[in-house]
C-alpha cells in the first residue's frame, strides 16, 4: 500500500491562445524551491541568470545562465535555487498535454532527449530567449510570437529529439506515484461512464477511504472534483468544436444532467457556458493545470 505521498500530481493548463503556459520569474534562490511533483505535460526550465539545482527521476543537475532542462511527461522532478540569497531569473514553459496529443497522438510512447541533437538544442535555446524577450517587451503580436516559438520548440522535439520509450531507461516509479497515475488514466478513459468511488478505488487496489484521502493529497483535488473537471473540459470542446448543445454535450461526457454541467461550469468560471464561449475562442485544458 502507498505511503508518504512524496510525489504530488500537478494539474496544468494552457494560457488563452497559447499551446501551454509560460511564466517568467526573478526571485531569491530560497524562493525557487518546488516540492517533488509530476504531471503529464512537457516542461522546460530555462535559466536566464543565476544558478539552480534540479532533480529529475532521482538524477541531480546544476544549471546556470543560458542552460535549460527538459522535463518529460510523468517525470518526477524538483527544483531549488543553488544559493539561498542569489537572485535567479528563469523561465518556465509548460506544454499542454492535450495540445500535444492533438498533433502527436502517439506522444506517450516517446521520450524526448535534447542532447541527441546539438543543433536542435541550440535552436530551442534561441527560441526560449525569444520568448523571454516577448514577455518582457510586450510588443505587437507578442502572444502570437510566443505561440509560434512554443510550436517550433515542440516541432524540434517531435522531429529531432524523440526516442522510443523502450529504448531508454526509465526510473521505476514509486508506489504512491503509480497509484495516482493509474487512477488518473482510468478517469480519462472512462469519464463518459458512471464512475463511483468504489469503482475507482477497487480498480487501483485501495480501500475507498484510503483512496479518497490519498487522491486528494496527491492531486490537491477530490476524486469527484477531478472527474467533473475532466468531464467539463470535454463537454466544452464538444460545444465549441462539434456544435453540440449544452444538453447533448453534458450527457455525452458523463454529466447526469445539463443542470449539473452548468453548476460545475459556473463554479469554475463564474458564468454560464454560453456566456463563456462568446468571449473565449480558445478553451483552456482544465484537467492539466498547475498553479505556479
Amino acid at each position: 500500500m502507498a505511503n508518504g505521498y512524496r510525489c504530488k500530481y500537478e494539474i496544468v493548463t494552457a494560457d488563452n491562445n497559447l499551446p501551454g503556459k509560460v511564466v517568467l520569474y526573478e526571485k531569491p534562490g530560497s524562493e525557487c524551491f518546488t516540492n517533488k511533483h509530476w504531471h503529464k505535460n512537457l516542461e522546460i526550465n530555462y535559466i536566464i541568470k543565476g544558478r539552480m539545482w534540479t532533480m529529475q527521476n532521482k538524477v541531480d543537475r546544476d544549471i546556470s545562465d543560458g542552460e535549460f532542462v527538459l522535463v518529460n511527461s510523468e517525470d518526477v522532478h524538483q527544483t531549488c535555487g543553488k544559493y539561498p540569497d542569489e537572485k535567479v531569473k528563469y523561465l518556465v514553459v509548460l506544454f499542454s498535454y492535450n495540445y500535444i496529443k492533438a498533433y502527436f497522438p502517439d506522444f506517450e510512447n516517446y521520450y524526448f532527449d535534447v542532447n541527441k541533437n546539438e543543433q536542435a538544442k541550440l535552436r530551442i535555446s534561441q527560441l526560449l530567449k525569444a520568448i523571454v524577450f516577448e514577455i518582457e517587451n510586450k510588443g505587437d503580436f507578442s502572444q502570437m510570437k510566443i505561440a509560434c516559438a512554443m510550436s517550433q520548440i515542440l516541432m524540434l522535439l517531435f522531429t529531432k529529439c524523440r526516442v522510443k520509450k523502450d529504448k531508454v531507461a526509465v526510473s521505476e516509479p514509486t508506489d504512491d506515484l503509480e497509484y495516482a497515475k493509474k487512477a488518473i488514466d482510468f478517469i480519462k478513459e472512462n469519464y463518459k461512464e458512471k464512475i463511483s468511488l468504489d469503482d475507482i478505488s477497487s480498480y487501483v487496489g485501495l480501500t475507498p477511504t484510503y483512496f479518497s484521502r490519498y487522491f486528494k493529497q496527491s492531486t490537491r483535488k477530490t476524486f469527484k472534483n477531478y472527474l467533473n473537471l475532466v468531464r467539463l473540459e470535454n463537454a466544452l470542446l464538444d460545444i465549441q468544436n462539434n456544435n453540440l448543445s449544452e444538453t447533448r454535450a453534458a450527457l455525452a461526457n458523463g454529466f447526469p444532467s445539463v443542470k449539473s454541467f452548468i453548476a460545475v461550469f459556473k463554479s469554475v468560471y463564474g458564468c454560464a457556458p454560453s456566456e463563456y464561449v462568446k468571449v473565449y475562442h480558445e478553451l483552456p485544458q482544465i484537467s492539466e493545470i498547475r498553479k505556479i
